[in-house]
């Protein structure tokens, strides 16, 4: 299991991948301009990784709307004997 996993339904929406990588990127600007730069890497640090993991990395690739998820398919294997 992934920290942020990109193939998740959550995700389908891209609005909502967006969200996820520019919130913490907003905070770590309010961080910074308070003076706190530790926590402010800290939140660049969490949006580059949401960023990579779902938009830059090799598997990326938004869950489409027309597939099941895996669980479903795996157990509709053992319906066809």
């Amino acid at each position: 299991m992934k920290f942020l996993d990109p193939q998740h339904p959550f995700f389908r929406p891209l609005w909502l991948r967006i969200l996820t990588v520019v919130l913490p990127a907003i905070w770590a600007v309010v961080e910074w301009s308070n003076g706190a730069t530790g926590w402010a890497i800290i939140f660049l640090a969490a949006a580059g990784y949401a960023g990579w993991q779902l938009f830059l990395s090799p598997d990326a690739k938004a869950p489409s709307t027309d597939e099941k998820p895996a669980e479903s398919r795996e157990t509709d294997k053992g319906d066809e004997a």
